[in-house]
């Protein structure tokens, strides 16, 4: 009787974990990057963290929906796409990569300016205008 408690256990464990990876998404592979020969910005945030990392997740994702970007912003997700977090050198989030058309690295921000801002969109005009001139 103890043996089969203990196997229901073990099963209703690894089901559950094998649900939750992939309601994670750590079986998904991420897509590759379509630059199409334009200059692009790559956006690495998360979509889960703690409370006060959710608050500047969610202030980087304000900041960007209430912007009006110059060059094509692809957002990435830093937990289902490390492949390209490592191509990148991208550790935390949120982080800005700006890259010209032929994929190039133009320019990383990967610190935040504040908590309530942490993107700084200004720079990345001048360097799209830099950069398209």
């Amino acid at each position: 009787m103890r043996r089969k408690l203990w196997l229901l256990f073990l099963a209703a464990l690894v089901l559950t974990l094998g649900l939750k990876a992939v309601q994670l998404g750590w079986f998904a592979q991420c897509p590759p990057l379509e630059l199409d020969g334009e200059t692009a910005l790559l956006f690495f945030n998360k979509a889960r963290g703690c409370a006060c990392e959710m608050f500047v997740y969610n202030n980087a994702n304000a900041q960007l929906d209430a912007w009006d970007a110059p060059v094509r912003v692809l957002h990435i997700d830093l937990d289902r796409c490390p492949d390209l977090a490592r191509e990148y050198k991208v550790i935390r989030a949120p982080t800005l990569v700006l890259l010209e058309a032929g994929g190039k690295v133009v320019w990383k921000q990967d610190e935040g300016l504040s908590d309530e801002s942490p993107l700084n969109l200004e720079q990345i005009e001048a360097l799209v205008e830099q950069e398209l001139s």
